[in-house]
């Protein structure tokens, strides 16, 4: 396993960013290396915003997936969902993971069937 140093090892990826109506936005990350991807917002301007937010993996392809992350306010920078690639398992998705164990420090899902596991540490 993964020690905390070793997870902490952060990458800023920056996606190709759209507008395809004046009151959506749309992040695209093209080609996904395997790893734990955090994505998240920060409303422009530094005001509260609400918004909605949908994540899309795979568009168009027959891995596609599509995960309703719902109505979110925002007051400053905020993760909205955590993602495994190329798995594109999301930390949330209690239905792809078939137990897990905490400690004082950190807490391990893992899906014993696949021999999946991922371990997240507390700040």
């Amino acid at each position: 396993m993964l020690t905390r140093s070793e997870v902490r090892k952060e990458q800023t990826v920056t996606p190709l960013l759209a507008a395809p109506r004046e009151d959506t936005r749309e992040a695209v990350v093209q080609t996904a290396r395997e790893g734990i991807y955090l994505f998240s917002a920060d409303p422009a301007g530094g005001r509260a915003v609400r918004a909605t937010f949908v994540l899309k993996v795979f568009e168009s392809g027959a891995r596609e997936r599509t995960a309703a992350l719902g109505n979110r306010s925002l007051s400053g920078p905020t993760v909205l969902v955590k993602i495994l690639m190329t798995e594109a398992i999301l930390w949330d998705d209690e239905s792809a993971f078939t137990g897990s164990m905490e400690d004082s420090e950190s807490e391990t899902r893992f899906n014993a069937t696949t021999g999946l596991y991922w371990k997240e540490f507390r700040d």
